[in-house]
């Protein structure tokens, strides 16, 4: 063909049309990509960094986001807080331990991708009366943004062995987050705070009707209750009445429930055991509530098995049904060390992942064809009581704590002193 033919051809080709894409399509794309990825994007253009900015489309990334979840390790090494995740479709796969805050944090537990933090300091007043007091602060890994203290607490006591508590959640009536402060006084009194973001003050609610079972492990123990349903939840004692707690000295099964406080109503209701449950466990549980496949569940160690129940409906009894049931034999860990206790962290489908407080044990079983493995993770060893299931998310501590900054400053600097 000639030469000059072709360059006519060139000159007379019309210029590609402008392809629009919708706004919603734009969202419904970046709405599968991750916290990273999306947060370079903000500086396409305006329009971009206010669609990613809107609570709208951090609501949608954060569903979608739910689906694709992660196990995050979280523990303090001298002074600095760690964290490790692990993707759930390669836990084989090594990651990066982070160090991420450099202070005395104490986690508190996750929540829609934040993490909950506080921090203690000891004030002392005379030879016999001191103070502490808590701070607490939300961290999220994702967005590297963590708040400044949003709010604090001052507890004043002759004897600080007994210490504070919290437990972190989102309330879905109220569309925010609350942080619930408690301290257990004797078996048969306590004492329950609640914070929330869209109010000022730490408000005292009633005291729990039970009292939670593992209150008087260590103070930084990272059992803090579950969150689901709108609920938190603790394994607790019944109709107990010593005046000092012994596990030894509960001898009837009926004396272990589930203490449930409803975060809409801030009221609580007592959940009895699966009725399967026939004698007291012989160890101590003290992470055995938690929440696998959006169920409460229990489980407990029977002779040299452990056993997995799951609450179907939740807050029926009758809906307690038995999931497994595995004896420690199959499993490569120390079950006769008498301090041994396992948890199970995680179940999808056949797969099960359990972790022991002894020789830093992780397996991963199948409950179908009977195959354990173990987990073995170079630098990050103890995960019990330490790992949560997480999803990133956009949801920005820092844009939280600019809620806060609204108020008065006054209060904001004010230390309350609870007696």
């Amino acid at each position: 063909m000639d030469v000059c033919l072709i360059k006519k051809q060139l000159q007379s080709t019309a210029p590609l049309p402008l392809v629009f894409i919708p706004e919603e399509l734009i969202a419904e794309i970046l709405s599968l990509l991750s916290v990273k990825t999306i947060s370079r994007f903000k500086c396409v253009n305006k329009l971009w960094n206010t669609l990613i900015s809107d609570p709208t489309f951090v609501d949608k990334h954060l569903k979608k986001s739910s689906q694709k979840q992660h196990l995050i390790v979280v523990w303090r090494d001298t002074r600095d807080l760690i964290m490790v995740p692990f993707p759930l479709y390669d836990l084989h796969q090594n990651p990066s331990i982070t160090r991420c805050l450099n202070d005395d944090y104490y986690t508190v537990g996750t929540c829609n991708g934040l993490i909950c933090l506080y921090t203690k300091s000891l004030y002392k007043v005379s030879r016999s009366v001191e103070y502490m007091e808590y701070s607490i602060h939300l961290w999220n890994p994702s967005t590297r943004k963590k708040s400044e203290k949003l709010v604090s607490f001052s507890y004043f006591s002759y004897n600080l062995k007994k210490f504070f508590k919290f437990a972190f959640c989102y309330d879905d009536s109220k569309k925010t987050y609350k942080v619930v402060a408690y301290h257990i006084q004797s078996c048969t009194k306590s004492e329950v705070k609640v914070f929330s973001l869209v109010g000022n003050v730490w408000r005292n609610i009633q005291s729990f009707p039970v009292v939670p079972l593992n209150w008087t492990y260590y103070e930084t123990c990272p059992y803090n209750g579950v969150h689901l349903s709108n609920t938190i939840n603790w394994l607790a004692i019944n109709e107990y009445s010593y005046s000092s707690y012994q596990y030894r000295d509960i001898t009837h099964v009926e004396q272990i429930v589930i203490i449930s406080l409803d975060l809409s109503t801030e009221t609580y209701k007592v959940l009895l055991m699966p009725q399967g449950l026939v004698e007291v466990p012989r160890i101590q549980p003290v992470v055995n509530v938690n929440v696998l496949m959006e169920c409460l569940c229990f489980s407990h160690q029977v002779e040299d098995e452990f056993v997995l129940w799951q609450m179907k409906e939740y807050g029926i009894q009758e809906s307690w049904s038995q999931l497994f049931k595995i004896s420690y034999q199959i499993l490569p860990m120390d079950f006769k060390d008498e301090r041994f206790r396992m948890a199970c962290i995680y179940k999808n489908g056949d797969m099960v992942i359990f972790v022991s407080d002894c020789h830093y044990d992780k397996v991963i079983y199948n409950l179908r064809d009977k195959k354990v493995e173990t987990l073995i993770v170079n630098g990050c060893g103890y995960w019990f009581g330490h790992v949560n299931v997480y999803g990133e998310s956009l949801v920005a501590s820092w844009l939280l704590e600019m809620e806060l900054l609204c108020w008065d400053d006054a209060w904001m600097r004010q230390s309350v002193i609870f007696p």
